[in-house]
C-alpha cells in the first residue's frame, strides 16, 4: 500500500507482516505508572512567597523519557525524566530536574529519585544550576548505567526573542554501578554565563563490553550554527575528553549514539539544508568520524501539532536508532502531505550500506515521537498515535518485528486510556499553554525479550482524586513479550 502525498511530504511503501502474531489494534498489557502519587508538591506558600504554577491543584509533570536494560539482568531497569518535582528559588516555582526511577522486577515495581549535583533545588545533593533536561540513559556491563542531561540556568525576566549572550550551561553524565541505586555525576561541558554558546539534546552511548567507556553526542548552538560534537571517558566519566566535530555541517540536532562489540561509535541524526533535511550517519573508527552520508529525506511533521479542535503542541522529526551486532534499525516521524507516518531504514552490514524506507506505521492518522528497540534479531517500535482519537488527545502503540526488521506486526495499542494534553500539565508561565509534552518517549528490550516502552501519560484518573481539572503528565509503562 502506497499512501499519495497530497504536497508537502513524501509516499512511501508500506512493510506489513504477521511475525510476533499481535493482533491490531488489541488491548494486551497492563498499563504502570512509574511515578504513582510520588510526584506531590506543595503549590501555596513557600518561604512566603506564593509559589509561581500554571497548575493549581495539579501533580508534577515528568515526560520525555529514556529507558535502558540491565544487559546481564532484564528485571533491573532504569527510566529517566524531565522531572518538576522539585522546587527552584531563584525562580519560585517548581522546575527540571534528572529524576531517575529503577525496577528490579522487569518493571512492575518502581522507585524514584533525583541524581545528585545538577540542580540547586536537590537539597540532599544540590548542583549548581536551575534546571536540567533532556535524559538519556544507556546501559553497560557489570550493572552499569549511564545517564545524561543537559543542565542550564534561564534568562531572568521574560525570555528575550533574540539573545545576544546565553546563560551558564553544559553536559553533566551520572554514572550508576549498582544496577541504578546510587549514582556519581561529571561534568562533561560547561559554557560560563554571557557566552554565546548553548549545548543542547545530548545523548549517550555505552561500550557493551567495558564498563568504564562512554561517549556523548550533542548539539552546540552557537549564533547561526548548531553544530555535532562529541566527547568521550575512558575511565568511569572521571574525566571526560575535549568537545570535538563529528561532522562539517553547520546545521544539525537530535543526535543519538550506539557502540558497537568492536568499539565503533555510530552516531545519526538529523541535518538541515536549503533544499532537504535528512537522516544524516557516521562512525568513528579509530580516533575520528568518517564522511557524513545522508541516508534519506526528512519531510518534518509539523510543529505544533493541532488537529481539528484542539491545542497544539511541539513536535519534531528527530530519528531513533538501535544497533543490534552488526544491524542498525533508524525510525522517525515522517510528513506524507496528509499524516504522519513512522519511517524505517536498516543496514545490515554496519553501517556500510541502508535499506530505502519503508513505513512501518501508516494508518490515516497521525503517528509520532517514535522510539526504537533492539535486540537478538527482535526489533519493537513504540510511538504515541492519533489514530482513533478526537481533539488533542492520543495513545501509546507500538509494532515489532522477530525477523531483524524484515517484516513487521499489525499495531498494538499500550494504552488503556487516552491522553489529552489540554486536560494536562500547562507550561510557560504566565502563559500557562499545553504546548509541551516532552521531545520524545523511550523503549528498551531485554534478553528475555520483554519490551519496556515508557510514554507521556496524561489520563484522567493517573491522580487521587483526580478529576478532568487534575489529570497531569506521568511516566507510564507496560511489559509487553514479543514472541517468535
Amino acid at each position: 500500500m502506497v499512501y499519495r502525498a497530497a504536497g508537502g511530504g513524501t509516499a512511501y511503501p508500506t512493510a506489513f507482516g504477521a511475525e510476533s502474531g499481535v493482533a491490531a489494534e488489541t488491548v494486551a498489557v497492563a498499563n504502570v505508572n512509574v511515578i504513582g502519587k510520588a510526584d506531590l508538591t506543595t503549590q501555596g506558600t513557600i518561604g512566603g512567597l506564593q509559589v509561581k504554577t500554571c497548575n493549581p491543584g495539579k501533580q508534577a509533570p515528568q515526560n520525555e523519557f529514556s529507558v535502558a536494560v540491565n544487559p546481564a539482568n532484564p528485571l533491573n531497569l532504569v527510566a529517566g525524566a524531565n522531572d518538576y518535582r522539585l522546587y527552584e528559588s531563584s525562580e519560585n516555582r517548581y522546575d527540571g530536574s534528572g529524576g531517575f526511577y529503577r525496577s528490579i522486577d522487569g518493571g512492575k515495581k518502581w522507585t524514584a529519585g533525583y541524581l545528585p549535583g545538577l540542580v540547586r533545588g536537590n537539597s540532599v545533593a544540590p548542583g549548581i544550576y536551575q534546571s536540567a533536561g533532556d535524559p538519556a540513559v544507556a546501559a553497560g556491563p557489570n550493572n552499569v548505567f549511564w545517564y545524561a542531561n543537559i543542565v542550564f540556568n534561564r534568562p531572568p525576566g521574560a525570555r528575550p526573542a533574540a539573545r545576544p549572550t546565553e546563560e551558564a550551561n553544559g553536559i553533566a553524565v551520572s554514572r550508576s554501578s549498582d544496577g541504578g541505586a546510587t549514582w556519581v555525576t561529571s561534568f562533561v561541558d560547561q559554557s560560563p554565563a554571557g557566552g554565546t554558546v548553548f549545548n543542547d539534546k545530548e545523548w549517550i552511548a555505552a561500550h557493551p563490553k567495558n564498563p568504564l567507556v562512554a561517549y556523548v553526542t550533542w548539539t552546540k548552538f552557537t549564533g547561526g550554527s548548531s553544530r555535532l560534537v562529541y566527547s568521550g571517558t575512558t575511565n568511569g566519566g572521571s574525566t571526560w575528553t575535549a568537545a570535538a566535530p563529528i561532522t562539517s555541517r553547520a546545521s544539525n540536532q537530535g543526535s543519538v549514539g550506539w557502540v558497537g562489540a568492536d568499539g565503533r561509535l555510530h552516531v545519526v541524526w538529523e541535518t538541515y539544508g536549503f533544499s532537504r533535511n535528512s537522516v544524516a550517519y557516521a562512525v568513528r573508527s579509530g580516533s575520528k568520524f568518517g564522511a557524513t552520508r545522508l541516508l534519506a529525506t526528512i519531510d518534518d511533521v509539523p510543529s505544533p501539532f493541532e488537529w481539528a479542535g484542539s491545542t497544539g503542541f511541539r513536535t519534531n522529526s528527530f530519528p531513533a536508532f538501535a544497533l543490534d551486532g552488526s544491524i542498525l534499525h533508524v525510525v522517525w516521524p515522517n510528513s506524507n502531505g496528509v499524516d504522519a507516518d513512522v519511517l524505517y531504514i536498516c543496514s545490515t552490514d554496519a553501517g556500510s550500506t541502508w535499506s530505502t524506507p519503508v513505513a512501518i506505521v501508516d494508518d490515516l492518522s497521525d503517528q509520532f515521537f517514535p522510539w526504537v528497540a533492539a535486540r537478538d534479531g527482535v526489533v519493537a517500535v513504540s510511538y504515541l498515535d492519533h489514530n482513533g482519537e478526537t481533539g488533542s488527545s492520543y495513545h501509546a502503540s507500538m509494532v515489532t518485528s522477530a525477523d531483524g526488521g524484515a517484516t513487521w506486526s499489525m499495531p498494538i495499542r499500550l494504552s488503556t486510556k487516552s491522553s489529552d494534553p489540554s486536560a494536562g500539565n500547562l507550561f510557560k508561565y504566565p502563559d500557562c499553554i499545553p504546548s509541551f509534552i516532552g521531545d520524545y518517549t523511550g523503549i528498551a528490550l531485554g534478553a528475555d525479550r520483554r519490551a519496556h516502552p515508557f510514554w507521556m501519560d496524561i489520563r484522567v484518573g493517573n491522580s487521587p482524586g483526580d478529576p478532568v481539572s487534575r489529570a497531569d503528565q506521568d511516566p507510564y509503562t507496560a511489559s509487553v513479550v514479543i514472541s517468535q
